[in-house]
């Protein structure tokens, strides 16, 4: 019995926490082609997972704005792994509401137009991920200055 209770002690005491796993950035956001009447937007989400397993994206919930305004809303339950001890690429997608895409363009359409402003695109939400069955969350705030900059 004194066996079983000091291979738990050693156990538990040998194993080391996990580390939270960091949001890095985004890059190469993309807006795509009308495609079945609907306009796609695509992102990679750069994190890193600094601990020596294997960490699980269970959910992704990010919403995509323009000038405070949900152009996209990002609700992914796939199952994802992280990379033990190194930055992972994770690609997003989703469709622009084209409803408040249209309300976007009547407060700003001229000024992008005319090049007048920088129109700012931010990403909001979180990120939820597991490892040995407890759950993290990685909040995601992060803006693009320049949103003209990604039209293609």
């Amino acid at each position: 019995m004194i066996k079983y209770y000091t291979l738990l002690l050693l156990i538990f005491f040998s194993c080391k926490p996990i580390e939270p796993v960091e949001f890095i950035e985004i890059k190469d956001v993309k807006i795509n082609n009308l495609a079945d009447n609907e306009i796609k937007i695509s992102a990679d989400l750069i994190l890193n997972n600094p601990n020596k397993v294997k960490i699980t994206i269970s959910q992704i919930d990010i919403g995509i704005f323009a000038e405070d305004i949900l152009l996209v809303k990002i609700d992914e339950n796939n199952k994802l792994e992280l990379s033990n001890s190194s930055n992972t690429t994770i690609n997003i997608k989703g469709d622009i509401d084209v409803k408040n895409l249209e309300k976007f363009l009547n407060q700003r359409g001229i000024a992008i137009l005319l090049r007048n402003e920088n129109i700012s695109l931010k990403f909001k939400g979180a990120i939820e991920v597991k490892a040995y069955g407890i759950k993290d969350v990685i909040d995601i705030n992060y803006e693009i200055n320049n949103f003209r900059d990604i039209i293609r």
